[in-house]
């Protein structure tokens, strides 16, 4: 009786082994392949996002987690850290008709702002002596009390 794997009857890119039996054949498949030649790709991406944190992208035999822009992949190859505030530089803004300003960030991405969008991480700046909160178009200052510390009547220092 001749070798049944012979021609391949498995998918070249799918199949691991072929193993030859009588009067039949077993293909046996590769991790991310399926069916009974090994011609199916698993879209790993349809189960529970493929484990990535954000985007999953489906690739013959595999997959790979992608992160949006701004953020970037952890050493997991699965979580995507979290986003960098864009940081702003002001453009001329005869660019942007009916908007307040014409942004540029990090990612070199120009957009315009509405006036209540475009707002400074005064916490950047260092104003508070303990602990610092950042909000659109203000801040608040905190100390810690556990330690026995209160935030004085400037409210930026603790005492």
């Amino acid at each position: 009786i001749s070798n049944q794997c012979s021609p391949l009857p498995c998918h070249r890119d799918g199949y691991r082994d072929c193993i030859d039996g009588q009067a039949k054949y077993t293909c046996v498949c590769k991790p991310g392949w399926q069916g009974e030649k090994c011609e199916e790709d698993i879209n790993e991406c349809e189960d529970l996002n493929g484990g990535c944190s954000q985007r999953c992208s489906n690739l013959p035999g595999s997959y790979r987690c992608l992160c949006e822009d701004g953020y970037f992949m952890h050493s997991n190859k699965r979580d995507c850290g979290g986003r960098k505030e864009p940081t702003l530089s002001i453009i001329p803004l005869i660019y942007c008709v009916g908007f307040s300003a014409c942004a540029m960030n990090n990612l070199n991405k120009s957009f315009c702002t509405l006036p209540f969008l475009l707002d400074i991480d005064e916490c950047a700046e260092n104003v508070c002596a303990q602990l610092c909160v950042n909000s659109p178009g203000s801040y608040s200052c905190y100390c810690d009390g556990k330690k026995g510390f209160k935030l004085s009547k400037d409210m930026k220092n603790c005492e």
